[in-house]
């Protein structure tokens, strides 16, 4: 009975984390993407949509990073375009998260809307199957930054091809 117990307790909790991981488009029975895409549209995916984020924000871009991040714990396909834009902080943690606020508005004014299924501490937007992460200030981090992550669809990156390169935006 505690063997039963512990494997259904199991289950859960991983029904759970590919719920939480926003990989939704991945079949966790057969680990296999629906509608597979390339590298390079995945790239494409995550890039195109960073850039309307900067271009609709106006925002002051200190560096932004793209690479390809798998889809689960594994390091194993599919995997997801993901790009991480560096950008000033404000003057103070008040200052910014109303900034922020202001920053969703904007976006949710040009298609983006709240996504409440991807969990984390910022403020989550998705649009065309893409969701940005617009950051909180924190003190340990010189600089704020929106995370962008694509969909989980290709199946053709692998552990050593995912190398952070940096990425022009707008």
């Amino acid at each position: 009975m505690k063997t039963l117990v512990w494997r259904s307790a199991v289950t859960a909790a991983a029904l759970i984390a590919a719920l939480v991981s926003g990989c939704d488009a991945v079949n966790s029975l057969n680990n296999e993407a629906s509608n597979p895409v390339t590298p390079e549209q995945s790239r494409a995916q995550v890039v195109d949509a960073a850039t309307d984020l900067v271009d609709t924000l106006d925002l002051p871009v200190i560096e932004a990073f793209f690479w390809h991040s798998s889809c689960n714990d594994q390091g194993e396909a599919p995997f997801r375009g993901q790009i991480r834009i560096a950008y000033p902080p404000a003057e103070t943690f008040d200052a910014s998260s109303e900034e922020i606020a202001q920053m969703a508005q904007r976006l949710q004014d040009r298609g983006w809307s709240p996504d409440p299924n991807f969990k984390s501490h910022g403020t989550v937007l998705k649009k065309n199957n893409v969701v940005a992460v617009l950051g909180p200030q924190n003190a340990s981090n010189p600089n704020r930054d929106i995370q962008v992550y694509g969909e989980c669809r290709d199946m053709t990156t692998t552990k050593g091809d995912n190398q952070p390169e940096p990425v022009t935006l707008g």
